[in-house]
């Protein structure tokens, strides 16, 4: 199966010329595609950083701030990243990253204000790292919390800072009113714009790369169970920017002749036109 970015744009103007993925310069030089760190100023002078190289490489450094000089600049941070020594800490595998780097690639800047939410918490901050043609460097701030709270409300953003808290359990941040709020839970029915789908008749089409569409024959039951599985879901959160080009399954409700929406899944996940969305069932 053939997988792509989002667009045509992103394909080739994005991957071959505006931004240098992986598989052209990793092996040259890995370069930081997502970093976070945690500064503490108030008790102390303590300093976590962590970050995930174009290789998918995962990289760790405690300190405090008197001895490791943690630049504030983006820029200088960068340069601080390139030139000093971190523990690795482990490897994404190569799905994990190229979802990753999806988002990287897609993730918009945001003008939405920060506030003072705490004192004397330390504020942690993640960027993602979008490079040009020419390999410059330019840092997106993806969340800001403890101290200073900062949400950028893109959900590739909010894929990304998610990501980052995963990544580095370690790194110390804040939720709740002193932190970003992330991808808030929606259904898929609401997600989708599917309206009520209740009693609904399903007909579903296996999308195959190369051959097209195929009809999947569905008995009453498996109607049953897809409704319930589609009225009880919720879409927890966006993982990828990818799109792809089959080894999907489209699912149209129908009532009478009238279409009352259409979902597409792939792998267990949500396929939308902007990428793919994670789901779990209610509790």
């Amino acid at each position: 199966m053939k997988r792509s970015m989002i667009t045509v744009f992103l394909l080739f103007a994005v991957l071959f010329s505006c931004l240098l993925p992986s598989s052209v310069y990793a092996e040259k030089s890995p370069s930081p595609i997502l970093y976070t760190y945690y500064r503490q100023m108030g008790w102390g002078d303590r300093i976590e950083l962590a970050y995930v190289d174009s290789n998918g490489d995962l990289w760790v450094l405690n300190g405090h701030d008197s001895e490791l000089h943690w630049p504030y600049n983006a820029e200088e941070q960068l340069q601080f990243l390139a030139e000093n020594k971190f523990e690795a800490i482990g490897r994404l595998k190569h799905d994990d990253l190229f979802d990753l780097e999806s988002l990287v690639y897609t993730v918009e800047k945001s003008d939405a204000p920060s506030y003072s939410a705490a004192c004397d918490a330390g504020t942690e901050r993640t960027y993602a790292v979008q490079y040009d043609r020419d390999g410059h460097a330019e840092a997106i701030l993806l969340g800001m919390s403890g101290d200073d709270c900062f949400e950028n409300p893109d959900p590739n953003a909010q894929g990304l800072y998610l990501a980052a808290r995963k990544l580095f359990p370690d790194v110390t941040c804040y939720a709740g009113l002193m932190g970003p709020v992330g991808f808030i839970p929606v259904s898929i029915v609401d997600f989708c714009k599917l309206g009520d789908i209740t009693g609904a008749t399903v007909k579903a089409w296996y999308i195959d790369c190369e051959s097209g569409p195929s009809e999947i024959s569905l008995s009453q039951k498996d109607q049953s169970l897809i409704l319930s599985d589609v009225q009880n879901c919720m879409v927890t959160g966006k993982v990828s920017a990818i799109d792809t080009t089959g080894g999907y399954r489209d699912y149209s409700f129908y009532r009478g002749d009238n279409c009352l929406g259409s979902i597409s899944i792939y792998n267990g996940l949500l396929y939308r036109s902007d990428g793919m969305y994670s789901i779990e069932r209610k509790s």
